[in-house]
């Protein structure tokens, strides 16, 4: 029985794989649960087995992304640095951004961005970042990373594709940087 439990873990992860990509390629109401397991290899039927429903597959693609865990940055003079290297690294295929943002469409999706958002990112790295206003400082990273997404891979703006500029990049990293130790 170990290789059947292995296999299915195996299986699981190739369908959460492609509905991140999917999700954040096509948006949650674009994407298709046969799309979705064409690209991962597998039965559509099983989607429902291992999530139940294309909502709770988004919700666990998304989940996936959103783990504290992931974002391995230094809380220091380098965050700016850092986030912006980050961005600038980043491709189309499973962002959990530009997942959240092509998802506002769907009220289920929305839902369920909403609350991801708040649990797994803002209230966490809110409590990280401490007094003064920590919830604040972890709405505004959100802002500034949400619009800086959506200028780079929605509606992309010529001075935000590619390479950033070294004014683009030096602004960007002081932004981001200003959040985390404010000025004062």
């Amino acid at each position: 029985m170990p290789g059947k439990l292995r296999d299915g873990e195996r299986t699981r992860k190739r369908i959460l794989a492609a509905a991140q990509e999917v999700f954040s390629t096509h948006g949650y109401a674009q994407a298709g649960v046969r799309d979705i397991t064409a690209l991962a290899g597998v039965n559509a039927a099983l989607v429902n087995r291992y999530f139940g429903s294309k909502e709770q597959l988004f919700e666990a693609a998304l989940s996936e992304l959103l783990k504290p865990e992931s974002v391995e940055v230094p809380l220091d003079e380098r965050f700016g640095q850092a986030i912006v290297a980050r961005f600038a690294a980043a491709s189309d295929q499973a962002n959990p951004l530009r997942m959240m943002m092509l998802a506002m469409a769907d009220a289920g999706a929305r839902a369920v961005v909403d609350r991801l958002l708040r649990e797994r990112f803002i209230e966490p790295l809110g409590a990280w970042l401490g007094e003064p206003h920590g919830l604040e400082r972890a709405a505004q990273l959100a802002a500034l990373a949400a619009g800086l997404s959506v200028y780079r891979s929605l509606y992309p703006l010529d001075p935000m594709q590619g390479e950033f500029t070294p004014g683009t990049r030096e602004w960007l990293e002081r932004a981001f940087q200003s959040i985390i130790v404010p000025p004062g």
